[in-house]
């Protein structure tokens, strides 16, 4: 039996001769590997997943704010519209 590892996407990186405020320096990697434990790969991977976590959203987008038709088949299909108005302390919209 023979075991393959499957191959992945890969990108070229290519560090600055020195910090800038988008890019690091091969000195700083090299830091950050002796402080962290972590590899070079490793490093580049954990930094650009903190990146990903910061921008992406971390759920499916949906359709924007309700409708006012969709607001009130929400308040005709709660149980609480039945309750008399000064019952009501709060409402969510």
């Amino acid at each position: 039996m023979t075991l393959t590892a499957e191959r992945t996407e890969s990108v070229l990186l290519r560090l600055r001769k020195q910090d800038t405020p988008t890019g690091v320096s091969s000195s700083t990697i090299e830091l950050l590997t002796k402080q962290t434990g972590l590899s070079k790969t490793e490093v580049i991977h954990f930094a650009l997943r903190q990146l990903a976590d910061r921008y992406l959203p971390k759920y499916e987008l949906d359709d924007g704010p309700l409708t006012p038709a969709q607001h009130a088949a929400i308040r005709s299909a709660s149980p609480v519209s039945n309750l008399p108005e000064e019952r009501i302390t709060r409402r969510l919209f």
